[in-house]
């Protein structure tokens, strides 16, 4: 082998011991995890940690002993109820029957679902449509089926 071909070879394998111990890997499951709810969920970032470190030049002793612990919200605050709209129907199309995604069942509420187009924007009533209907979402203007 040429000479630079073992001195570069020599040069990485010590570059790759050195660094050895800086890595900090996760497991490959975590991995996929995240590279698949990066491509389900787009539109969702990672929430950053705001970490802020006092020390002990920050505040004085005098103060630090007069500030006693105090919850930051003590009232309980009820989450607020998602609105409900009514779907309506969807006009004909043209040609066969068409293939469009289920609306997704809401859990303890019959005859309400969530789109599958926006389901975070709120709760759709499809009670008068009979399953298998095509109905046109409030919220997006799609068009899907009433499970």
């Amino acid at each position: 082998m040429n000479r630079f071909v073992k001195s570069a070879m020599a040069i990485g394998i010590a570059l790759f011991l050195f660094n050895a111990g800086v890595a900090n890997a996760n497991s490959v499951g975590d991995f996929f995890r995240k590279l698949g709810n990066s491509i389900a969920h787009p539109q969702k970032r990672a929430r950053e940690r705001n970490t802020v470190h006092k020390t002990d030049s920050d505040e004085s002793p005098a103060k630090s002993a007069s500030v006693t612990p105090t919850p930051a919200n003590t009232a309980i605050e009820s989450p607020t109820p998602p609105t409900i709209r009514v779907a309506s129907a969807a006009p004909p199309g043209k040609g066969g029957k068409r293939d469009f995604p289920y609306g997704i069942p809401v859990p303890g509420r019959k005859g309400l679902v969530t789109s599958p187009f926006a389901p975070d924007a709120g709760y759709i009533d499809v009670r008068n449509f009979p399953p298998g209907t095509e109905v046109k979402d409030p919220y997006t203007d799609k068009i899907f089926l009433t499970p």
